[in-house]
């Protein structure tokens, strides 16, 4: 789903499922590549809804402890994996 670029919300979901099961090789080499798109998602919040890029939502996923309300794994620092 990450590599299809027609679809935004779908790349979008895309990452966050590889964000929660993939090890963290394989999110780092899938979600990366995605810090390219700078395509906007309508994302809703408590408060409303929100504009959000889709290079914030990977950097969310990557740094963030949460995502869409949802707990994430733990995730190892990329210079840990060099």
């Amino acid at each position: 789903y990450t590599r299809n670029e027609t679809f935004k919300y779908l790349r979008a979901l895309g990452a966050l499922y590889i964000r929660l099961v993939g090890r963290p090789t394989e999110v780092y080499q899938h979600l990366e590549p995605l810090l390219a798109d700078y395509r906007k998602l309508a994302y809703r919040t408590p408060a409303g809804w929100s504009i959000l890029h889709m290079d914030e939502f990977v950097d969310q996923l990557l740094t963030g402890e949460r995502a869409c309300d949802i707990a994430l794994p733990r995730l190892q620092k990329r210079s840990v994996l060099e």
